[in-house]
Order: C-alpha cells, then sequence, then structure tokens
C-alpha cells in the first residue's frame, strides 16, 4: 500500500490480484489482506464492489505507517569468541590438531594417489 496526499486529498494506492475464475466470474483481492476479497460476474463489478468495500471499511478505521527498530541479535557463538585467549594449552591445542590434520592428509593421499581433488596439507598457521 502507498498512501499520497494530491490536492489535499489522501490517495491509497493498493496492489489488487484480479483473477478469472473458472465460473466466468471474476475474483479481486487486495494482496497482503485476504479479508478484503470479492468476485463478480466481470472485471470492471469485481474492481467496483472492492473497491466499495475497502471504502466503507476506511470510513469506520485508519491506515497508518508503523516504523519498527529490528533489534539486534548477538551471533550465537560470539560469548565464546576469545575465551581461550589466555589459556596455556591452546597453543598445544592447535598443534595437536594442525599435526593430525597432516596426518589425515597424508593418508588421505596414500589411499586416493590420482584423485586431483585431494586436499593438500597445508604448513601454514594462521
Amino acid at each position: 500500500m502507498n498512501a499520497k496526499l494530491i490536492n489535499g486529498q489522501t490517495k491509497l494506492s493498493i496492489n489488487v490480484l484480479v483473477k478469472n475464475e473458472k465460473d466466468s466470474r471474476v475474483s479481486a483481492r487486495v494482496l497482503g489482506l485476504p479479508e478484503y476479497s470479492v468476485t463478480s460476474s466481470d472485471r470492471h463489478s469485481a474492481i467496483s464492489e472492492l473497491d466499495r468495500l475497502i471504502t466503507a471499511n476506511l470510513l469506520e478505521n485508519e491506515v497508518i505507517s508503523l516504523e519498527l527498530e529490528i533489534p539486534q541479535r548477538e551471533h550465537p557463538w560470539q560469548k565464546f569468541a576469545g575465551i581461550y585467549k589466555d589459556s596455556q594449552l591452546f597453543d598445544s591445542v592447535l598443534t595437536n590438531i594442525e599435526s593430525h590434520r597432516r596426518e589425515l592428509d597424508s593418508q588421505t593421499a596414500n589411499d586416493y594417489p590420482n584423485d586431483r581433488h585431494t586436499h593438500k596439507p597445508v604448513n601454514k598457521r594462521i
């Protein structure tokens, strides 16, 4: 929906789905607002009926724009970032992981010598 002020009058622009039904009737409904739906004998009548339905409802109600602030959520793993920065064991754990990875890479290369997609061992530490 889009509201515009034209010549001192507010005009509301609404997206409407107009559909030819199997029974030769025509339906018209406001997209996103299923309670605003009509079926009639032809396209013009369906649009006119929908217009009357919406206008009658607007006489009793009000359309406003609501701007919401979306709260920023912390990444679920953020609370774990840096928890081992002062650990004396962290470097040895990384060394063990790297060593184990090199063993696995070597074994894979031996098991699949012709596989050009085999992971190449990396000796670079980040």
